[in-house]
C-alpha cells in the first residue's frame, strides 16, 4: 500500500520544491545563462550585430527557416516549391531540417529576421538538452526502481541534497558540450541531442519494469523531429538496452521476454514514424543523399581516423570541430568535471564489477567510432561522412555523463576515506591520461593541439575539479550527523516505498555494495562514515559544523569553476561566428526590391493565360560571391530559378543540369553562374540577372543589384511547355556540355544541326603564374569556355582546381570551386578577332586527394600538366542557327499557361500533331497529369524534365504534385500507434487482474 505524499508545513513545501522543481529550473537556467554570457562576450545578437550562423547555416538553413516561416503564415506550400532548383518537392527537406516543434515559433518572425531567430533557438534548445538529460539522470540514479510518478517523487525526496546538485551540474555539461555548441549550426541535430536521454530512460525502464511507453514515445518523436538523428537515437537505444539488460541481475529467466518487449516497442515506434520515414526515404532514393550509400560505403571507411593515443586530446577545451573530411576533428569537448566523474566511475569500489564491465563495454563501443571510421559510417546511416565528422558524438557524451553520474552518486555508499581515495584515483588517472595524450600528439605532429595554452588549461581544470571534489567528499557529513540515529535506513525504506523492488530493498538491513543490484544501490544512497549511526550528536556538533562550512565553500568554488569553464568553453566554440544579422536582412530587402521589376507571378499574357517567369540569377544572393556554393534565398523570392542547395534535391535534375554545363553533380546542389545560351532557351529562362549584357537579351529594368548586376529579358526563351516529335531521351557524355546541349536541341527540334562553331585555340608561353591562350572565333557570336579537368568530375565530394578566368585582362569568373563548375560565357566574339584568355590557378593543395584511379588530384596534375586540348573546350554560338531550331520547336504547338502554383500547373496546348508535350519542370515521382480530363502517363523527358503524350488539336493539361508515400505512411503510423495502445492496455489489464487475484 502506498501512502499519500503529505505536505504539512511551509518547510515541507520548500523541501518538496527544492528537490523537485528547483533542479529542473536550475538545469534550464544554468545553460541559458552560460550561453547568454557567451553571446554577450562575442557580441552575438541580442548583444550585437553578430549572428550565430556558421558553416551551412548562412548557405542553407537560414533560407529554409525563412521559407518555413512563409509556410506557417500561408504564403508558401509545405510539399512543393517552384523556387527550389527549377521546382522540387519539399517534404523531405522539411522532415530533415524543419520538423522540430521548436520551429513553429518561426511563424512569429519575418524571413529576413531568421538570424535573430537562431539566437532564440540556441537559448531554448540548449537548455532543453539539460532538462532531458537531468530527467534521465534523476530517473536512473535517484528513482531507479520507482514503479510510478508517486514512487519516483518519494525516492527523489529521500535522495541527499548533494546528489541533486551533482546531477544538475552534469546535465549542464551535456547541454554545453562541444557537440551541442560546435555543431549547433546544424540546428536540426539538437532535437536528437534532446531526445536521446529520454530514449535511454525509456530503455532503462523497460528493462526494470517492462514499461514500454517512454521508449515508444521518445523514439517515435526523435524520428519525427529529425529522422537523421532519430536513427542514431534508435541505434543507441538498442545498445543501451543491452547494456542495462546485462547489468540487471534480477531478470534471471525473464531476459528473453524483456527482449521481445523491446523489439516490439522499437518496431512499433518505427511504424509510428513512417508518416515521415516513408516519404522521406522515397524522396532520397531520387535525391543524391550523398556519395556512396549502403554496405559499399563501409569499404570506403576502412582504416583509422585518429591515432588511439590522441583520442583523449580531442576532449580538450577549445577544440573546434572539423566540418570537412580533411579536418576531421569531432565535436566531443565536454567539461573536465564530467571527465573526472568518468575516472571516478572506474575507481569507485561501490560500483559493482558487473556494472563496470557492461557500462565500460558500452563506452568503448561508442568511443571506438572516434578511431574506426567504418563504425562512424554505420552511425551516419551507411553514408560516408562528407563533413561534420563523428555525428554520433552526442551519444558518446551521454554515455560519458551517465558513467560520471553513477560514479559520483555511488560515492555516497563509501566512507569518507574511500570516497576521497576514489576521487583522487579517478581524477588523477584522467589527468594523467590527458597529459600523456597531449605529449603523444606533440611528439607525433610536432605541435600542441589545440594549443599549449588550452592544453595547460585543461590539465589545470582536471586537477582543480579533482581537488575540489575530494575536498567536498572529505568535508561531507556522516550519516549520523546529517540524519540522526536510524535516519538513513528510514529514508532508504521511504525511497523504495511503492516500487517493484521495495520489498527486496527492505528485506536486507545493510546490503554490501557487491550484493546489491544496481537499482537497490541507487535507491538507497547513503553516506556512512561511522559504524554507530546513533553516536552522540552533541559531541559531534562542532566538527560537523566546521565540515559543513568547508563543504559549502568547496561546493561554491566548484560551482564557480564549473560555470567559468563553461562560459569560456562556450565563448571559444562561438568565436568563428562573424556573419552580421543586419547584413542578411539587408540582402533580403535588396533582392526583393530588385525582383519587383519582374512580372507578377499571375500577370496576364497576350494569349489570355498568365505569364511564366523563370529567373537565371548570376549574382550572389548573400555574401560577395557564388564561387563557394549556392544558397537558398531564391525560396524567399518565390520565382522559379536554378539555385538550390540541399541534400534532398531530386538527382535527375541535378544530372541534367550537370550534363548541360550549369553545375557539377555534387552535394552542393544546383546554381546559375553564367549565361548558357542554348540550354537557357530550352529550359524557359525568361530573365537573366548578370553583370554584363547576355546575348540575345534586352534590358528589362532600371534597378541595379550590388552596383553591377542588371535585369535582362531573354528573347530566345521557350515557354514552360513545348511540343516535340523527336526523341525525348538523350545519352549524355560526361564532361562534354556543348555536345550535350546540341544533342538536346536537335532532339527537341527533331532536326539535325550544329549551332556551335569551333574557334582556333593556341597556347602562349607561360610565365609560371598562369596559362594564357589565344582564342580566335570563326564566326560572330558569344564565345563559351569549359574546363573539365578543373572540375575533377570523377570526385563527388571534393572541390575542383580553383582558378580565375580573365579575357583581355578583364576578370570574368572564378571556376573550379564548389559553386563554379560551370561553362563560362567569355563575351561576344567577332570572326577573326583574337581574344586573350588567361587562367590563373588559386587552388589549395594542402589536402591530399586522389582521382578514382589513384592518381593525384591537384593543381600540378590537373592544370599544369594537362594538354591545352584537354584543359579547354571553346565554342562560338551561331545565334541565327539557334533561332531557327527554336522556331521549329515553337511550331510544334501553342502553349498557354493558365495556372502556375506550387505543386499545380494548368495549361492549354494546341498540338500540331500527335506528339510529346515537354514541361521544363523537374520530373519527380509525385507528379501526375491529366490530358483533357483523363489521367495520362507522365514520363521523364531528357532524363530530368516532364513529358506527356498529347493528341493533335486543342488540349487541356493539368499537373498536380503529391509527396510520394505521404498517405500510406500516415496510415501505417496511425495503425502502429493504435496497435501499441491496444497492446499496452491489454498488458495493463492483465497486470491489474494478476494483482487483484
Amino acid at each position: 500500500m502506498q501512502l499519500p505524499i503529505t505536505v504539512s508545513s511551509d518547510a515541507d513545501r520548500e523541501h518538496l520544491f527544492a528537490k523537485t522543481v528547483a533542479p529542473y529550473a536550475l538545469a534550464f537556467l544554468v545553460p541559458f545563462a552560460v550561453v547568454l554570457a557567451a553571446f554577450a562576450a562575442s557580441g552575438i545578437y541580442p548583444f550585437g550585430d553578430v549572428s550565430v550562423m556558421l558553416y551551412d547555416m548562412p548557405l542553407q538553413y537560414v533560407d529554409y527557416f525563412g521559407w518555413f516561416s512563409d509556410v506557417l503564415r500561408g504564403d508558401a506550400d509545405l510539399l512543393y516549391s517552384n523556387a527550389a532548383g527549377l521546382g522540387g518537392g519539399m517534404f523531405s527537406l522539411f522532415s530533415y531540417y524543419l520538423a522540430s516543434p521548436f520551429n513553429l515559433l518561426a511563424a512569429f518572425w519575418q524571413p529576413e529576421d531568421m538570424p535573430k531567430f537562431f539566437s532564440v533557438l540556441y537559448l531554448l534548445k540548449i537548455p532543453a538538452c539539460a532538462l532531458t538529460c537531468l530527467t534521465l539522470l534523476r530517473g536512473r540514479f535517484l528513482a531507479p526502481a520507482a514503479a510510478n510518478l508517486r514512487g519516483a517523487r518519494r525516492a527523489t525526496l529521500a535522495a541527499p541534497w548533494w546528489q541533486h546538485g551533482l546531477l544538475v551540474a552534469l546535465a549542464s555539461t551535456y547541454a554545453l558540450s562541444g557537440y551541442v555548441l560546435g555543431y549547433a549550426s546544424n540546428i536540426m541535430w539538437l532535437d536528437g541531442v534532446i531526445m536521446l536521454p529520454l530514449a535511454a530512460l525509456g530503455a532503462y525502464r523497460l528493462v526494470q519494469r517492462r514499461s514500454c511507453a517512454g521508449l515508444f514515445v521518445s523514439c517515435t518523436a526523435a524520428v519525427l523531429f529529425n529522422w537523421y538523428t532519430g536513427y542514431m537515437v534508435c541505434l543507441f537505444s538498442v545498445l543501451y538496452f543491452f547494456c542495462e539488460l546485462a547489468r540487471a541481475e534480477q531478470l534471471r529467466g525473464r531476459r528473453l521476454a524483456t527482449c521481445v518487449h523491446f523489439a516490439a516497442t522499437m518496431l512499433l515506434a518505427v511504424g509510428a514514424s513512417l508518416m515521415v520515414l516513408l516519404p522521406t526515404a522515397l524522396s532520397l532514393l531520387g535525391g543524391k543523399g550523398g556519395g556512396l550509400v549502403g554496405l559499399l560505403s563501409l569499404v570506403e571507411s576502412l582504416g583509422l581516423s585518429h591515432n588511439p593515443l590522441a583520442v583523449p586530446n580531442l576532449f580538450c577545451i577549445g577544440t573546434l570541430p572539423g566540418v570537412n573530411p580533411h579536418g576531421n576533428t569531432p565535436a566531443i569537448v565536454i567539461s573536465a568535471f564530467a571527465l573526472v566523474g568518468l575516472g571516478v566511475f572506474f575507481a569507485n569500489g561501490a560500483v559493482s564489477k558487473r556494472a563496470k564491465l557492461a557500462s565500460g563495454i558500452l563506452f568503448a563501443v561508442m568511443a571506438s567510432s572516434l578511431i574506426f571510421p567504418v563504425w562512424t559510417t554505420v552511425w551516419s546511416g551507411f553514408v560516408v561522412e562528407s563533413s561534420y565528422t563523428n555525428r554520433n558524438g552526442f551519444a558518446i557524451l551521454l554515455v560519458l555523463v551517465l558513467l560520471a553520474a553513477e560514479g559520483m552518486c555511488r560515492l555516497g555508499n563509501l566512507d569518507r576515506e574511500r570516497r576521497v581515495r576514489a576521487i583522487a584515483w579517478g581524477g588523477g588517472a584522467m589527468t594523467a591520461v590527458f597529459a600523456a595524450s597531449i605529449a603523444a600528439t606533440r611528439v607525433a605532429k610536432g605541435t600542441w593541439l589545440p594549443s599549449f595554452k588550452l592544453a595547460m588549461i585543461e590539465i589545470a581544470l582536471l586537477a582543480g575539479f579533482t581537488v575540489l571534489a575530494a575536498a567536498i567528499a572529505h568535508a561531507g557529513a556522516t550519516a549520523a550527523e546529517t540524519h540522526g540515529s536510524g535516519a538513513t535506513d528510514a529514508a532508504s525504506r521511504k525511497a523504495s516505498d511503492g516500487s517493484k523492488q521495495g520489498a527486496a530493498a527492505q528485506s536486507v538491513a545493510k546490503p554490501t555494495a557487491a550484493a546489491q543490484t544496481d537499482a537497490q544501490q541507487d535507491a538507497a544512497p547513503r553516506i556512512a562514515d561511522s559504524k554507530t549511526p546513533g553516536a552522540n550528536l552533541a559531541s559531534a556538533a562542532g566538527p560537523a559544523a566546521s565540515r559543513r562550512i568547508a563543504s559549502a565553500v568547496a561546493c561554491a568554488a566548484l560551482a564557480i569553476l564549473l560555470v567559468g569553464e563553461q562560459v569560456y568553453a562556450s565563448y571559444l566554440q562561438l568565436t568563428p561566428c562573424c556573419y552580421p544579422v543586419s547584413g542578411y536582412a539587408g540582402d533580403v530587402a535588396n533582392m526583393r526590391a530588385f525582383y519587383q521589376q519582374l512580372p507578377a507571378q499571375d500577370a496576364p499574357d497576350e494569349n489570355g493565360g498568365i505569364e511564366f517567369t523563370r529567373v537565371a540569377n548570376a549574382a550572389p544572393y548573400w555574401g560577395s560571391t557564388k564561387a563557394y556554393g549556392p544558397d537558398n534565398m531564391a525560396l524567399l523570392l518565390a520565382y522559379s530559378t536554378f539555385d538550390h542547395y540541399s541534400s534532398t534535391q531530386e538527382s535527375r535534375i541535378q544530372e541534367l543540369l550537370a550534363a548541360l554545363g550549369y553545375t557539377k553533380y555534387s552535394p552542393v546542389g544546383t546554381y546559375y553562374r553564367s549565361q548558357n545560351i542554348v540550354a537557357d532557351a530550352l529550359l524557359g529562362v525568361t530573365h537573366i540577372v548578370d553583370d554584363s549584357a547576355p546575348a540575345a537579351a534586352t534590358l528589362a529594368g532600371t534597378e541595379t543589384l550590388r552596383g553591377a548586376y542588371n535585369l535582362y529579358r531573354n528573347d530566345l526563351a521557350l515557354p514552360l511547355g513545348w511540343g516535340t516529335t523527336g526523341q525525348t531521351s538523350v545519352e549524355w557524355e560526361e564532361g562534354q556540355p556543348f555536345e550535350s546541349q546540341n544533342a538536346l536541341l536537335n532532339a527537341a527540334a527533331d532536326n539535325a544541326a550544329n549551332v556551335f562553331a569551333a574557334p582556333s585555340v593556341s597556347e602562349n608561353d607561360s610565365d609560371g603564374t598562369c596559362r594564357t591562350f589565344t582564342i580566335t572565333p570563326a564566326i560572330d557570336g558569344p564565345v563559351m569556355l569549359y574546363a573539365p579537368t578543373l572540375c575533377l568530375l570523377d570526385l563527388f565530394y571534393d572541390n575542383g582546381i580553383m582558378c580565375d578566368v580573365y579575357v583581355d585582362g578583364r576578370f570574368v569568373q572564378t571556376v573550379g570551386r564548389r559553386g563554379s563548375f560551370n561553362e563560362v560565357t567569355l563575351g561576344e566574339g567577332r570572326a577573326g578577332q583574337p581574344m586573350q584568355v588567361s587562367i590563373v590557378p588559386l587552388g589549395d593543395d594542402s589536402f591530399e586527394i586522389k582521382h578514382k584511379d589513384g592518381t593525384p588530384a591537384d593543381t600540378q596534375h590537373d592544370f599544369w600538366d594537362v594538354d591545352a586540348s584537354d584543359l579547354l573546350q571553346a565554342v562560338s554560338v551561331d545565334v541565327g542557327s539557334l533561332s531557327e531550331q527554336l522556331s521549329r520547336i515553337k511550331a510544334a504547338g501553342s502553349f498557354t499557361l493558365t495556372a502556375y502554383e506550387n505543386g499545380h500547373i494548368a495549361a492549354t496546348f494546341n498540338a500540331a500533331q500527335d506528339e510529346t508535350l515537354v514541361i521544363s519542370q523537374p520530373y519527380e515521382n509525385g507528379w501526375s497529369v491529366t490530358v483533357n480530363g483523363q489521367p495520362a502517363e507522365l514520363n521523364p523527358a531528357y532524363e530530368g524534365l516532364m513529358g506527356a503524350q498529347v493528341p493533335a488539336g486543342e488540349n487541356t493539361i493539368e499537373l498536380r504534385y503529391l509527396t510520394p508515400g505521404l498517405v500510406p505512411g500516415a496510415i501505417v503510423s496511425i495503425a502502429s500507434v493504435t496497435l501499441f495502445g491496444v497492446w499496452r492496455a491489454a498488458a495493463r489489464k492483465r497486470s491489474m487482474g494478476a494483482r487483484q487475484s
